[in-house]
């Protein structure tokens, strides 16, 4: 963990480390430095990272006795947010972890340790989160995290490969989720992971209806639309409707989106220029995606998955061979069954030097609903200001975060 963190200084990562490593075991690492002076070395610390200041000084007031364990918890969930932007996985895991052990009933904080494992890769560890949260919020009939451990425990086992129960899951929250009065956001996410599944599963039709679903019931500024409409573009993509989908994921990637979605935005829009033969914009959206793919794991193996099928659209052999052996590198790990078949496609195309099939494949009753529903999400793009967009009561989709 520590080297992960000495980018903002040696006392930084060293203080995260004691407060972890206190939280987790309960008692002082083994050395010959006292307590107090290893308390005086973790105060030195605030200042390093100005935004966790405040962490940091009710960290240092827990470990004095004179702070909260849901305070101290609550302090390791900003740290381990901080992490995960930034791409440093075994911090923002460790951290998150803690803040669940410090509060073994919390179903809130299982979730964000099973969020933290999911977004670094660690799909196997999230589930284990997820089925706790899970069950703590079934015990203590709290509804909204009952529905959301679903949702990530569906994100979960999808990566592991396991279609079918991730829709179980989906679908269990779904249905949840619409016994929740007023609480449209949710069902909306319900219905936008059921879209993305399906598309992944050739279920064009079905993902077209959850999409419209989505559309109307997430709120005009939830955090999660950008992403609604880039899989509604990567699911134009795989029919290859390339055209409509071009402007659609050039209006998402124009927008702020999480620094863990931008590997996969970028790769999906090089796929659609590649697809209207842009190669100008491929290659600059190629270029996104290799500055940033080292960061972040979660979607790398899909991304250059894309990269290499849009290369061999664009007849560039070596870059797909180079892509798709990167991707079935990455999948080895881990990834979900059909990012390896889609690599080993691609892999086949490009040393055989062969353009594959990229006429439109979409039945002619969905082709005119599929591009008024891109339509209808550009247009909601231009206006949609997501964490600027302020309520005077702030609950629900901001409050809770993302699964």
């Amino acid at each position: 963990m520590l080297p992960a963190l000495r980018d903002a200084g040696d006392d930084f990562a060293w203080a995260v480390w004691y407060a972890v490593w206190r939280v987790r075991d309960g008692e002082e690492p083994p050395g010959p430095a006292a307590a107090a002076e290893r308390l005086d070395r973790f105060y030195a610390a605030i200042g390093a990272v100005p935004p966790l200041d405040e962490a940091l000084g009710t960290l240092a007031g827990y470990l004095r006795g004179v702070e909260t364990r849901p305070a101290a918890a609550d302090a390791l969930l900003r740290i381990s947010e901080w992490a995960l932007e930034r791409g440093a996985g075994e911090p923002a895991i460790q951290c998150a972890e803690a803040a669940a052990a410090l509060l073994p009933d919390s179903s809130r904080r299982a979730l964000a340790a099973g969020r933290a494992n999911r977004i670094m890769g660690e799909a196997a560890r999230a589930a284990i989160h997820y089925e706790r949260a899970m069950t703590m919020a079934r015990m203590r009939r709290k509804w909204r995290s009952y529905v959301r451990a679903h949702l990530g425990l569906g994100h979960a086992k999808k990566a592991l490969g396991d279609p079918a129960a991730a829709r179980a899951h989906y679908y269990t929250a779904a249905r949840a989720a619409r016994s929740l009065s007023g609480e449209k956001w949710l069902a909306a996410q319900t219905r936008h992971d059921l879209m993305a599944l399906a598309s992944e599963l050739g279920g064009f039709e079905e993902a077209l209806t959850h999409a419209r679903q989505a559309l109307q019931w997430y709120p005009r500024h939830h955090a999660r639309f950008p992403a609604l409409a880039h899989d509604t573009g990567f699911l134009l993509v795989r029919m290859h409707l390339y055209a409509p989908a071009l402007p659609l994921l050039q209006a998402v990637m124009r927008l702020p989106v999480p620094p863990q979605d931008q590997v996969i935005g970028w790769s999906t829009l090089a796929r659609a220029a590649a697809g209207t033969g842009d190669a100008a914009a491929y290659q600059q959206a190629a270029e996104n995606v290799l500055r940033r793919v080292g960061l972040f794991d979660l979607h790398a193996a899909a991304a250059f998955d894309n990269l290499a099928q849009g290369a061999c659209l664009l007849a560039l052999w070596k870059q797909a061979e180079q892509y798709a052996s990167r991707s079935l590198e990455i999948a080895a790990r881990g990834a979900p069954s059909d990012c390896r078949e889609n690599a080993s496609r691609a892999l086949a195309h490009a040393r055989e030097q062969r353009i594959p099939p990229h006429e439109p494949v979409v039945e002619a009753r969905i082709a005119g609903p599929l591009l008024e529903l891109a339509r209808d999400m550009a247009l909601a793009l231009t206006v949609w200001r997501g964490a600027t967009w302020k309520r005077k009561r702030q609950s629900g989709p901001e409050r809770l975060g993302s699964v």
